[in-house]
C-alpha cells in the first residue's frame, strides 16, 4: 500500500520531542537549566512516551503493509523475507552510529580526553549484543547500555519483528469481530503495567515494547471500519488529537495509557481529509518523517559533537545566546540526521534489501 504520509509525519514529531528531551537534560548536566512550565515540558520535552507512540505505530504499519502475507498460515520463505526487509530497515543506520561512537571513545581514550560522563562506562564486552541488536533483550544487560541509549528500543523492535508473524496469524480468526483481540490487548496491556515498571531494557523493556506493538497491529484491523470512517472526520480526528494532548499534559509519567491514547489518532490519521492528517502530512512534517530514524538514533552523538562546536558556556551568558544555541543545536542535529538518512540510512537499506525500492 502506499505510504501514509501523516503516519511519517507524526513519527518526525515524536523522534523531534525525544531529542529534544535529552538535550534539556544534557544542557542541565552542564549547568544550564531553564524553568520550564510543566504543561509544555509534559507536551515537548517528555521523551519516554514518545517512545511508546513509536512502538504502537510500528505494530500498526507493519499489520497495513505486511498482514496479508501471514493471515493465511506462516510461511518459511515469507517469513524470513520479511526479516530480511526489517533487518535492511534498521540494522545500517544502528551499525553506523555504533562505530562512530566506538571511533569517538577510542579516539577520546587514546587522546586522554574528558567526556562529560567519562569513557570507562562503555563496555567492550557488550558490543556483541548491540551489533546483534539483542543488548535490551536482557539477560545480556542490566541497562540500555552506554554506547547509544536510545538503541535499547531499536533492540526491542527487532524481537518484535520475529513475534509479529504468529501474531497475525494468530489473530487472523478474529477478523470479523477486530474489537475484541482489542479490547482483550487493552486489558492485558493494562494488567502487565500495573506490575511491570515500563523500563528501557529485560523484563521490563520487552513488556513495554511487545504490548504497545501488539496493540498497533491489532488496531490495523479496524483500517477501513465504520469507526476508522469516524476518526477521519472533522470531529473524530479533532477529538483523536484532543485525547492525546491532553493525556499528555495529564500524565506524569509513561505507560500502556499513551499507546491506548495513541490509537484513535493512528486510524484518524490514515485520511488526508482531516487537520490533523493536514498537519502531519504537510511536507515539513513529513520530512522529519522521513529522517526521524537518524534524528532518533543518532542524536545522542550528534549532540556530543555540536557542545563541542556550540559552546554551552557561551550558552550561560544570556537568554539570546542561550536561545541562539538552541536553534543551533538543533539545525545541527537535523543537518547532520538528513545526510545520514540520505548518504547512510537509503543506501544501506537498498543494500541489505537487495532492491531499489523503498521499505516502509
Amino acid at each position: 500500500m502506499n505510504e501514509i504520509r501523516a503516519l511519517t509525519g507524526l513519527r518526525g514529531l515524536a523522534a523531534l520531542i525525544v531529542f529534544w528531551g535529552h538535550t534539556r537534560e544534557a544542557l542541565a548536566s552542564r549547568g544550564l537549566e531553564v524553568e520550564i512550565p510543566l504543561l509544555i515540558e509534559r507536551l515537548f520535552l517528555a521523551g519516554g512516551r514518545q517512545v511508546d507512540i513509536f512502538f504502537v505505530l510500528s505494530g500498526f504499519i507493519m499489520a497495513l503493509i505486511y498482514r496479508s502475507w501471514f493471515t493465511g498460515g506462516l510461511s518459511r520463505t515469507a517469513y524470513f523475507q520479511f526479516l530480511r526487509r526489517r533487518v535492511a530497515r534498521i540494522w545500517p543506520l544502528h551499525v553506523f552510529i555504533l562505530l562512530l561512537v566506538i571511533a569517538t571513545v577510542v579516539a577520546s581514550q587514546i587522546a586522554g580526553l574528558k567526556t562529560n560522563h567519562g569513557t570507562e562506562r562503555f563496555d567492550y564486552a557488550t558490543l556483541p549484543q548491540h551489533l546483534l541488536m539483542v543488548h535490551a533483550w536482557g539477560p545480556f544487560m542490566e541497562g540500555p547500555g552506554a554506547w547509544n541509549p536510545p538503541s535499547w528500543s531499536v533492540s526491542i523492535e527487532w524481537l518484535a519483528y520475529f513475534v509479529f508473524p504468529f501474531l497475525i496469524w494468530g489473530t487472523a480468526r478474529w477478523s470479523t469481530r477486530p474489537w475484541l483481540p482489542i479490547i482483550a490487548m487493552v486489558i492485558i496491556g493494562f494488567a502487565l503495567n500495573a506490575q511491570i515498571f515500563w523500563g528501557l531494557s529485560g523484563l521490563e523493556g520487552v513488556t513495554r515494547g511487545l504490548s504497545q506493538f501488539a496493540l498497533g497491529c491489532l488496531m490495523a484491523n479496524l483500517y477501513g471500519s465504520r469507526t476508522a470512517e469516524w476518526l477521519q472526520t472533522r470531529l473524530g480526528s479533532t477529538l483523536a488529537m484532543l485525547l492525546l494532548v491532553v493525556g499528555f499534559a495529564l500524565l506524569p509519567e509513561t505507560g500502556f495509557i499513551v499507546g491506548v491514547l495513541t490509537a484513535p489518532l493512528l486510524l484518524a490519521l490514515c485520511s488526508d481529509s482531516n487537520a490533523p492528517a493536514r498537519f502531519f502530512g504537510s511536507k515539513p512534517m513529513f520530512f522529519l518523517g522521513e529522517i526521524s530514524y537518524s534524528i532518533y538514533l543518532g542524536h545522542f552523538l550528534f549532540t556530543s559533537i555540536a557542545y563541542r562546536l556550540i559552546s554551552v558556556e557561551w550558552m550561560k551568558t544570556g537568554v539570546l545566546e542561550a536561545v541562539a544555541g538552541v536553534l543551533l543545536i538543533n539545525a545541527f542535529v537535523i543537518g547532520v540526521s538528513t545526510l545520514s538518512y540520505y548518504f547512510v540510512e537509503q543506501p544501506g537499506r537498498d543494500l541489505l534489501s537487495g532492491r531499489r525500492k523503498r521499505l516502509a
